[in-house]
């Protein structure tokens, strides 16, 4: 039930492309998120990790659009979530790799999954990751609503000075570095409704005229 209730306060804050003042997130909404894209309907799941069907989904429309294919994985969960990655990439035919923050990653890492249950275990993981972003690396985290010491991680992530842009898809977080951008955090549902669209909007115009 508290999932349901986060989930109705997401909907309820979120918005879709329109909503979207920032041509960098607007891009990555209209041609990743509601791009058409073939993603395999048999890929594997892994819902104990974050990685549920929505939430895959959205990482593989994040990965294509960013052309993401130098990845790092890293948290408790690591394993299990390169596993599921993996799969779900070769499922579609898309060339990653995996590399391990031993050695620096050449020229940076594209795209970051970070695994973890709160602050204590998430932000050593993102501090080890730091070393290897850069202006183009999106570091993404999974299962940001499912508990409140997940949602204070995710509030903590937020606030740390590296980060310019976030984005809550409700069941990844998007993190961007790019320095050119002043700070800001967006709320996205990464999926077209015209059901849903059609009421939030109503709700939006209310709000608008009272």
């Amino acid at each position: 039930m508290p999932q349901n209730k986060n989930y109705l306060k997401f909907l309820y804050n979120s918005v879709n492309a329109h909503g979207v003042h920032s041509p960098f997130v607007f891009n990555l909404v209209t041609k990743g998120f509601y791009k058409r894209q073939f993603i395999a309907s048999g890929l594997k799941y892994n819902s104990d990790i974050g990685l549920n069907k929505q939430a895959l989904y959205t990482l593989f429309k994040t990965i294509l659009y960013f052309k993401a294919y130098k990845l790092l994985v890293l948290g408790d969960e690591a394993p299990a979530a390169t596993d599921t990655i993996r799969a779900a990439a070769e499922e579609i035919n898309a060339k990653i790799w995996f590399y391990s923050t031993m050695v620096p990653v050449p020229g940076g890492v594209d795209l970051a999954f970070l695994t973890g249950t709160d602050t204590a275990s998430i932000q050593p993981e993102f501090e080890r990751l730091l070393p290897d972003v850069n202006n183009n690396s999106v570091c993404v985290l999974a299962n940001i609503h499912a508990t409140p010491k997940m949602e204070a991680a995710w509030e903590t992530i937020k606030k740390d000075p590296n980060v310019t842009v976030t984005v809550d898809t409700y069941h990844l977080g998007l993190v961007f570095f790019r320095r050119e951008q002043t700070k800001q955090h967006f709320i996205i549902r990464p999926y077209r409704s015209i059901v849903l669209d059609a009421v939030l909007g109503i709700r939006n115009l209310w709000g608008l005229l009272h």
